[in-house]
């Protein structure tokens, strides 16, 4: 790379961050009560909420579920409508023997008192991806939602109908 280039990179880079906090076109007498109070009346009307559920609780059913060596009985009891995927569980079970996955639940976030997402971020050989995905509480138990359960099959080329 040569000189002209990199500064001209360094500029573009000083430009986007250094720039925008420079300008405003808010009310400079705004004051902090005033955005804290913005802030939070945002974050009430997006409907998150705090999680009923922490990421290492959902992530024991998310390790089961894409274990290879887990029963199909062991992941239909992780799953919403479980017995219902029985046999495309059945399918997916030998996907996964020869195309290993693993989930990492990241972030998550209360929907309401049974519901949360979660960003989760899927790999297999080929690498990965962040995918946000629906847990929902039965019987005092996290399972993976139905629809979500239904992406992720997808994503293998399989479906649920």
């Amino acid at each position: 790379m040569n000189t002209r280039t990199l500064w001209a990179a360094a500029a573009t880079v000083l430009a986007v961050t250094v720039l925008p906090a420079c300008s405003s076109d808010s009310d400079p007498t705004t004051d902090a009560s005033t955005t804290t109070a913005e802030t939070t009346s945002a974050a009430e009307t997006t409907g998150t909420a705090a999680a009923p559920v922490d990421a290492a609780e959902l992530q024991a059913p998310m390790d089961v579920f894409f274990d290879p060596a887990a029963p199909v009985d062991a992941k239909i009891a992780v799953i919403e409508n479980g017995e219902a995927r029985t046999a495309v569980i059945t399918q997916f079970n030998e996907v996964l023997t020869g195309y290993p996955l693993t989930a990492t639940i990241g972030e998550v976030t209360g929907v309401d008192d049974t519901t949360v997402t979660a960003v989760t971020d899927i790999s297999g050989p080929h690498g990965g991806a962040p995918l946000t995905l629906t847990f929902t509480e039965v019987d005092d138990a996290w399972l993976l939602a139905d629809d979500s359960t239904c992406s992720i099959l997808e994503m293998g080329r399989l479906t649920c109908e």
